[in-house]
Order: C-alpha cells, then structure tokens, then sequence
C-alpha cells in the first residue's frame, strides 16, 4: 500500500539552470525539503447505539404483538372457580372454649368444629341437679312410709274381705233356714185349718220364722258394714299411693327441665352440617361469638366447577357433555373438563374479569365439570381465573361472524360440515 502510496504522489517541479519552478516563478534552489506524512485513509463508522435501538424496537414489537394475542387471540373466555359453600353460624351466644378443627381441614358431617362455653347454664343445670336429688330424697322417704301403710292397709283388706266372705256364708245358710221355716209355718197354718194341728203349734212355728228373719237382718247389716269397711280400706292403700303422685310430678318437671337445660348447652358444641373442606375459620380461642354469627366457612365436597363467561353470540361453540379444556394459572398442563349445564340467563361477570370483555356486558355463563378431582388435590381457591385457550377447530364449528367473509364456496363447506 506504501508503494501505491508513493506512485501516487505527483512529480516534483522541474529544474531549470539550477533554479526550480513553482507556482510559474523562479525560485533560488533550497535545500531538499521532506515530503509530509502520509495519513492512512479509515473507512466510515455507523452511529454508535443503532443496533441496540433496533434490538429494542424489535423487543417492543415483539412484546406488544405477544400481549395482542394473549389479550385478543390466545384466550377466546375467562371463567373463575366456583362451588357451594356452607356459612356455619354460631347456635347460641358463648365464649369460645375449644376449636377442633384448622382451616384446610377435610370434616365429615357430625363431626365437632367447636365447643363454646355457656357458664349460666352450666350453673342453671348445677342448681337443678340438686333440686333433682333432693326430691328424689324426699321421694324415697315418701315410698318407705307408704310402703309401711299400704302393708297395714292390705292386712285390713285382707282382713275385712276374710270377714265378709264369712259373713256372706252365713247370711246365705240363715236364708236357707229362714225360708225352711216360711214352709214349715205354711204346713202349720194349712193343718191348723184341717183342725189337725192346734194354733199353739201355729204361733210357735210363726215365732221361729220372725226370730230367723231377724237374724238374717242383722247378718246382712253387718256384711254391709264388713264390705264397707274392706273398701275402706282399698281407697286408703290407694290413697297411700297417691300422696307419691305430687313428689313424682316434681321429679318428673325436674327431670324435663335437666334435659331441655343439656340439649341447649348440647347446642354449643357445633358440629359440620355437611361434608367438606374448612376454607375459613372466623373465631379463635377465647374470643366470644353472638347467636347466629359466622364460626365457619365450610366448602361442600364434589361441589367445585368452573363457570365461563361466553358472550351470547358465541353459544353455538358450547353443548352439554362436551368436552374441554382449561387453563389454570400457574399449573402448566391444562385441565380436562365437560360442560355441565349452560346458563339461562345473562350475567354481568365477576369484577377481576370485567377487563377482558367490554365495558358492562351481560354474558351467559357455562358450567363446566372438570373430569377429575384436579381441583380438589390441587387446593385452588375460590373465585381463581381460568382461561380457555383458542381453539381454531371449535372456531371453525362455531358459526363465527368471521363467515361472511369467506368465499361462497368456503361459506357452503363450513355449513354443511356443521
């Protein structure tokens, strides 16, 4: 290059009688003069930080095309997680003395949440357990002497009903003897007038009747007095048992009134009314609960599905028993499921979800079943987004608007394939 460098350079003036020309003068000789440096020739630089603006714009583009399709194009619908959940409020009023169970917790129904302490009535049901055992005392040295007195009672019975059986035999043998002597009276009487028995005979057999009819008076007055007093004595074993009755109405009251006193401190142990997972325990040890107010937030079992939100126009795409599947932020593979039931009436979605479709639209909402229990073991919360990938076939299927810009033929071919 230092060659070519030097053929390029232009001739040196010519001389001419010693003397040299330049620039159309004459000029006295010199001494010989160096020739200046040579500078080597750069070639041109491009603008420092070109490529890393490009890199940058190409970054943006690229970010911005991303976010149009994961906004516009990659999820055709959004959803949240949904299922039946169980408030567990509080029975009665009571400071909380146990809980059983922490959230996360699987219970089965029956099974005790909590136990809240009711001291009054711990104190009512102390009083009325020794109202209890005093009467049952007082009942037991009722029985002993009733039982003394109906023994007397039924040894006077037995006794006058031994006396009136024995009175009764005899006013049945004097009725006997009476009657006897109304017929040997009549014989008299009849032979009296065939003159073959005097009248002295007559009076006597007359006198002997009145003498056994009186007998038979006094006989039966004292079976009466004897079957009064047997009954007398009856009514006083049985009045006997009924100065008990007031003592075992007490106790019976008493007995009642313990039994509503346990059913109501029964009431301040909760238990689950349902099958389930614990999502939210609001009350703590020590702290006091009103009647009615939320213990327990129980999520019932088998009772997660997906709900999507999918604008009117876009039905056509769903059918009952189909077959789907959804994304779950932040698992990566996707979950299997088939569409439950679909919607009967427009909806406005969830609040986290309104950003993804238009400013205050009603949209129809599809209940999907997921086909195994992923939810359950994966411990996903309530309300969790779920996205519906694009699904060009189900598009296709779907009768989109899209159609009518198709060609005739194209538009033909998807109607009959549907």
């Amino acid at each position: 290059m230092e060659s070519n460098l030097q053929d390029s350079q232009p001739d040196p003036p010519k001389r001419a009688g010693g003397l040299r020309f330049s620039s159309g003068a004459f000029q006295p000789p010199t001494a010989k003069m160096k020739s200046p440096p040579v500078t080597m020739a750069t070639p041109p630089r491009a603008p420092k930080g070109r490529f890393f603006v490009v890199a940058m714009v190409l970054t943006l583009l690229g970010f911005g095309a991303f976010r149009v399709w994961d906004s516009f194009f990659h999820y055709t619908a959004f959803g949240v997680i949904d299922g039946r959940t169980v408030e567990v409020p509080a029975p009665v009023t009571g400071l909380v003395r146990y809980v059983h169970v922490q959230e996360g917790d699987q219970v089965r129904q029956g099974d005790l949440l909590l136990t809240l302490d009711q001291h009054d009535l711990e104190l009512r049901l102390g009083r009325l357990d020794d109202q209890l055992k005093l009467v049952q005392a007082k009942l037991e040295a009722e029985m002993s002497t009733t039982q003394w007195r109906l023994a007397q009672y039924l040894i006077e019975f037995h006794e006058a009903s031994g006396e009136y059986r024995d009175k009764w035999a005899d006013v049945r043998e004097r009725q006997v003897r009476w009657r006897r002597a109304q017929q040997y009276r009549e014989r008299v009487a009849g032979m009296v007038e065939k003159k073959s028995a005097t009248q002295d005979e007559l009076e006597a057999a007359l006198a002997d009747e009145h003498a056994l009819r009186d007998r038979l008076e006094t006989l039966v007055e004292g079976l009466v007095s004897w079957q009064k007093r047997s009954q007398v004595a009856e009514l006083q074993s049985q009045a006997g048992l009924d100065v008990l009755q007031p003592l075992l109405a007490e106790m019976r009251n008493l007995e009642t009134e313990q039994a509503r006193l346990r059913g109501e401190m029964a009431r301040g142990e909760v238990k689950a009314p349902v099958n389930g997972t614990v999502l939210k325990r609001h009350r703590y040890t020590g702290e006091g609960a009103e009647q009615l107010q939320t213990l327990f937030t129980i999520l019932e079992e088998n009772s997660l599905e997906i709900v999507l939100y999918v604008p009117q126009q876009r039905i056509d795409e769903f059918d009952v028993d189909q077959g789907l599947h959804v994304a779950l932020p932040p698992f990566q593979d996707q979950v299997a499921c088939k569409v439950k039931r679909l919607g009967s009436e427009n909806v406005t979605p969830p609040t986290h979800l309104q950003r993804h479709y238009a400013h205050q639209a009603k949209l129809l909402p599809v209940h999907l079943l997921p086909a195994s229990d992923r939810l359950e073991h994966s411990h996903v919360q309530l309300g969790a987004v779920v996205q519906l990938p694009f699904d060009a076939k189900r598009w296709w299927n779907s009768g989109s608007p899209v159609t009518e810009f198709l060609p005739q033929e194209a538009r033909s071919e998807k109607t009959t394939r549907r």
